[in-house]
């Protein structure tokens, strides 16, 4: 026989019930620690230890803290030439890591501490390094294939329009804690780096390698923000990030071990020019320093030109003709011998044979200048002393 039992009555307590306790906000240290990038600033010192070893390591110079051609060549700067040519496909990670200036490295890292402190805290380290090495790549791969074959190619530039064009998609997530300054911040840096121009040194903005570092930023940032969900504080998938940023760092930092294997063979070309602190600075100067140069830097087509303008000061333009041929010939190619040298190059051996008589020659030797809508005023005043241009 079964015998139903009732069910227990719930036991009613006389305390109240337990509340759950308030989380208390985080601390002001802490709250200052969560916004420090601590990514950029490693960088950032990364670089500048980097350009301080490309000061140290540099056997040509373009100007005061500005390595020259060939010392940027034997570090690890990327042209088309090179990584096509020569197979040195590390050069696309080395790149990044140079820079041509002072003022280059300056421009960087300002630009990369901005965005650094707007971005960083956001996405965090993972996203922010894989993001930074990503866009660089791509900058490099972009600069290195469609740049003509031997433009060089340095700067971190790629790497930062990345983190810019990521900061100006992200800035549409809902959990943007500045968007509109974000959002001028990009737009303030991104659009003026986009536009062709030429530096006071004579540098040329790489509009390439920043193209394809806008492009990479813009894409990551938006697959972010596809799967990053709203209420969520930081992007997922950070783990996985930060993989991917060490694998980068991995990969730059076998390339430069692989860069010190030519170091040698390039950096030597470099010896043979004529470093900024000899270089003279008017015609006086270099016409008394031509021999001294000339003997000590017979390679550099800059001396011969300074000796060709020695005689010819001395009207003896028998002995002027040949350095200006020289000068010519050596400077076919060169790194050092801008268009005004070789403009002016051209139009004193145009001068130095007409005063021996040979006018067709001279005539001949000066057409492509009388051709030059954009010649040079040393040039067009060389040329008017035998006004051999109709």
């Amino acid at each position: 026989m079964r015998v139903a039992t009732p069910a227990p009555r719930p036991r009613i307590s006389d305390e109240p019930a337990a509340r759950p306790q308030a989380v208390a906000p985080p601390g002001f240290f802490a709250r200052l620690f969560a916004r420090i990038p601590y990514f950029t600033l490693v960088m950032s010192c990364l670089l500048v230890m980097r350009f301080n070893a490309e000061l140290a390591r540099a056997t040509d110079w373009v100007g005061p803290r500005a390595p020259g051609y060939f010392s940027l060549l034997a570090m690890g700067a990327s042209s088309r030439t090179q990584v096509e040519g020569h197979g040195e496909w590390w050069r696309l990670f080395t790149q990044t890591a140079l820079h041509g200036s002072l003022s280059h490295l300056a421009g960087n890292l300002l630009s990369l501490i901005v965005v650094g402190f707007l971005l960083e805290p956001m996405i965090g380290i993972g996203w922010f390094a894989a993001i930074y090495f990503t866009g660089g790549f791509a900058g490099a791969v972009l600069s290195t294939f469609l740049n003509p074959g031997d433009m060089l190619s340095v700067g971190a530039s790629g790497a930062i329009m990345a983190m810019l064009a990521a900061l100006f998609t992200l800035s549409f997530h809902a959990g943007a804690p500045r968007p509109v300054k974000m959002r001028r911040v990009a737009a303030f840096s991104l659009f003026p780096s986009l536009i062709p121009s030429v530096t006071h040194g004579g540098a040329v903005t790489d509009i390439n390698a920043h193209l394809g570092g806008c492009l990479a930023g813009a894409l990551i940032g938006f697959v972010m923000l596809v799967f990053w969900n709203e209420e969520d504080q930081h992007p997922p998938g950070r783990s996985i990030a930060a993989v991917i940023a060490g694998l980068w760092a991995a990969m730059t930092i076998w390339a430069f071990m692989a860069s010190s294997v030519t170091y040698v063979h390039y950096a030597r070309n470099g010896l043979s020019l004529i470093p900024p602190r000899e270089l003279p600075t008017d015609s006086d100067t270099m016409k008394a320093n031509s021999f001294a140069l000339v003997t000590k830097y017979p390679r550099d087509p800059r001396a011969h030109l300074f000796r060709g303008l020695y005689f010819l000061d001395q009207n003896d333009v028998s002995d002027a003709e040949p350095y200006f041929r020289n000068a010519q010939r050596l400077g076919a190619g060169s790194p050092v011998m801008s268009a005004a040298y070789s403009n002016w190059t051209r139009a004193l051996l145009a001068v130095s044979v007409r005063y021996q008589g040979r006018k067709d020659e001279a005539m001949a030797i000066a057409a492509p200048l009388c051709d030059d809508t954009d010649l040079d005023e040393r040039s067009q005043k060389t040329l008017s002393i035998i006004k051999l241009c109709n």
